[in-house]
């Protein structure tokens, strides 16, 4: 799997800029007054192309906005930036505030300040984009299965990929809604995991990974989630 950033330059003889996501890719605005947008890696600083004012520059040698690899594709967490940044997809926009964080699985518009936009997306093997995530096409059952899936192993990655999870399970759970008891009770206590985990992602109680109570907690939902879909299926 491949995962890279791109920018589109501002300049009419420009070139788009490529940056492969192997490690954690830092975005913010230089404090030099040059307005320019630089993407960061372990090993350089490269300069994206464009210039943005309402970007936010590094807090504490921090950028406000980081794109880590995952197994599924992409993390991208708000670490601090003044504006929102907001994911779009064909299928759904979603704002990230301070703290929040979510995975990229496809292509995805990313918008950080008031009207950068730059693009990050996730490609298979030979070049082609992973439709393993898409939803279109798939039965609710199967795409549950692959969610609860996701969250089994991203409860064993870190907090940042499993608030990214849970955001998706949110998400299948709105747009896919049951007529069974069991249904209200999954919707609940998602959205009181997701609460929790926010907790930890930004709490007094900080931590960037999830304990065996943690990862045993998220199994049971995934077992819980993935059986009311397989039930409603048959």
């Amino acid at each position: 799997m491949n995962r890279y950033l791109l920018s589109e330059p501002t300049a009419a003889d420009g070139e788009t800029t490529r940056v492969s996501i192997d490690s954690r890719v830092g975005i913010y605005r230089r404090g030099d007054g040059s307005k320019a947008i630089v993407a960061e890696t372990a090993d350089e600083q490269i300069d994206l192309g464009v210039r943005d004012a309402t970007v936010s520059r590094k807090t504490n040698g921090r950028p406000p906005v980081a794109l880590s690899p995952i197994s599924r594709g992409i993390s991208v967490r708000n670490h601090g930036s003044t504006n929102p940044v907001t994911l779009s997809t064909n299928l759904r926009t979603h704002k990230l505030t301070a703290g929040d964080a979510a995975a990229i699985t496809d292509d995805c518009r990313l918008t950080i300040g008031l009207s950068l936009t730059l693009r990050a997306t996730v490609e298979g093997e030979g070049g082609r984009q992973n439709g393993q995530a898409r939803s279109a096409g798939v039965r609710p059952a199967a795409h549950a299965r692959t969610l609860a899936n996701a969250l089994r192993t991203a409860s064993e990655d870190s907090v940042a990929e499993t608030r990214g999870v849970i955001s998706e399970l949110r998400t299948f759970l709105q747009e896919h809604p049951l007529e069974r008891a069991e249904y209200e009770s999954v919707c609940a206590q998602v959205d009181r995991i997701e609460q929790r985990l926010e907790s930890k992602a930004s709490g007094l109680h900080r931590t960037e990974h999830l304990d065996e109570e943690w990862q045993s907690e998220l199994s049971v939902v995934s077992d819980r989630i993935e059986s009311i879909y397989a039930r409603s299926d048959r």
